[in-house]
């Protein structure tokens, strides 16, 4: 093969490389075939590109190792948060079920007083606690306790214990 004959390999190679690595260089090769830029300059160009892809690689692998690291972060506090959230749901639970202890034990304490008594005791509690007392406690004892209070406080605690208007009047009359 002749010297010219090589150099048409030499360029069809290097042309194949320029097509696979996106590589836009114009006018290596003139209308009559002849070889308008040297071999030598194309060698570099795809050398350069070579070079970029390189760098691009090294900043992808470096932002992938970053998202790797952020997402242990996450998967970290999110595991911390949820341990957490399960001590938090263990003592709302125990504070629930002392509160529901106090109050079947306040219920029991007012079911064993007077009538009168009971009824002042349970005007000086809140009456969202005073509801839920009123609740544990038998319903013959609830009756004589309203019965025993102030039309509007009695009415206040009938409506929030749900009873029917009906019996309210007749236990607070």
């Amino acid at each position: 093969m002749n010297q010219n004959g090589k150099n048409q390999w030499l360029i069809m190679g290097l042309s194949g490389l320029v097509g696979l690595f996106g590589l836009h260089v114009s006018g290596w090769a003139g209308d009559e075939g002849k070889v308008s830029q040297d071999p030598l300059h194309l060698l570099e160009s795809i050398e350069k590109r070579r070079t970029q892809l390189d760098e691009q690689a090294k900043k992808l692998e470096i932002r992938e190792q970053d998202l790797k690291r952020l997402e242990e972060r996450l998967a970290s506090r999110i595991e911390a948060m949820e341990k957490l959230r399960d001590t938090i749901r263990g003592d709302l639970e125990k504070e629930k079920q002392s509160d529901d202890s106090n109050i079947t034990r306040l219920g029991k304490i007012y079911s064993s007083m007077k009538p009168n008594a009971a009824a002042e005791g349970l005007k000086a509690l809140d009456q969202e606690t005073a509801v839920k007392v009123l609740k544990v406690m038998p319903e013959k004892v609830v009756a004589k306790i309203l019965n025993k209070m102030d039309v509007l406080s009695a009415g206040k605690l009938a409506d929030e214990l749900g009873m029917p208007i009906a019996d309210k009047r007749r236990r607070v009359e």
